[in-house]
């Protein structure tokens, strides 16, 4: 698993990021310029309630990883804060 990255989490089409931080399940670093990889996995850090109760009742929830500004639409799971995301 890797360090903590910072991620903009968009949900209903919001113009504007939460940045959460989250580990992915991954022994390699996520790219920085290749449009890769097509699905992850992986657990928010440190979520409060408010912050957990808001991502898992929003009806859409894409999220951008890193500096290639890939979008992913992603599932929440509130139990445990882990979540799987898709490339768009």
């Amino acid at each position: 698993m890797l360090a903590p990255l910072e991620v903009s989490v968009y949900l209903n089409n919001a113009l504007k990021a939460r940045q959460v931080m989250a580990e992915v399940d991954s022994d390699t670093p996520l790219p920085d310029a290749i449009r890769e990889p097509d699905q992850v996995s992986g657990h928010f850090v440190g979520l409060d309630e408010p912050a957990t109760a808001e991502i898992a009742s929003a009806w859409k929830q894409t999220m951008i990883l890193n500096a290639t500004r890939v979008l992913y639409t992603f599932t929440f799971d509130p139990a445990t804060g882990s979540f799987k995301a898709k490339r768009r």
